[in-house]
């Protein structure tokens, strides 16, 4: 069989002209620096008005969100494919275990397998979604190319349950997942590498953030 992503891996790195250790971080942080975020104020038609935002004031509009979430007791739930699976099942331990706040993990074989069978891997994750859902829950939708199928209708499903959706895509800069959320990361690049490092670099930086302000608002509390 032959290792597709092996060679695309090849060819992109070649395309880039990285050969060195050094030569990967710098592209790296080239990439990180112009990683950016919209902001969507409508999903209802295609000509919605939307903000070009820094990476630092939506994370800041995450982060009030996620506070929200706590102080409900809403739930966190990721989904993603592959590298991006791996990433969400990973946000859904730090942000339990760190962050105190509710988690639903869409990832068990037993659910997995029965939704992939009963209703096509494109509904694997609108399915659960669909009966668990509520208003305000958040979503963290994550794919490298932001066409994945069942991302999108994921997406579609939390939104269509008033849930927050946070998007987090890469590849082309029109891929649907950018109009799919309420906060959607962009990394422009191609290659799946710097792209999946910077999702889950963003991830763990909203969470910190996250950690940082809760705990400062609770600190007040007490001292006041």
């Amino acid at each position: 069989m032959v290792n597709n992503a092996a060679i695309k891996t090849f060819q992109e790195l070649q395309r880039l002209g990285i050969n060195t250790a050094n030569d990967y971080f710098e592209k790296f942080f080239d990439i990180l620096s112009a990683t950016n975020a919209t902001l969507l104020y409508s999903k209802a038609n295609t000509d919605a008005s939307e903000d070009l935002l820094s990476i630092n004031h939506s994370i800041d509009y995450v982060v009030s969100y996620l506070l929200e979430n706590y102080i409900k007791g809403k739930k966190i739930m990721a989904v993603g494919n592959g590298g991006s699976a791996a990433i969400a099942i990973h946000t859904l331990a730090d942000y339990a275990n760190a962050g105190g706040l509710k988690t639903v993990d869409f990832y068990g074989p037993a659910l997995l397998t029965c939704m992939s069978n009963d209703y096509g891997y494109e509904n694997v994750f609108a399915g659960p979604i669909g009966l668990l859902a509520e208003p305000d829950d958040m979503l963290f939708a994550i794919s490298s190319s932001g066409k994945s199928p069942n991302i999108v209708k994921a997406c579609d499903v939390a939104n269509s349950r008033l849930c927050r959706v946070i998007t987090f895509s890469g590849f082309n800069a029109n891929n649907p997942l950018r109009r799919a959320g309420y906060v959607n990361f962009y990394v422009p690049s191609t290659h799946y590498g710097f792209v999946e490092l910077v999702h889950q670099a963003l991830l763990h930086c909203i969470l910190d953030l996250f950690v940082k302000e809760k705990t400062d608002c609770e600190n007040r509390k007490l001292s006041g």
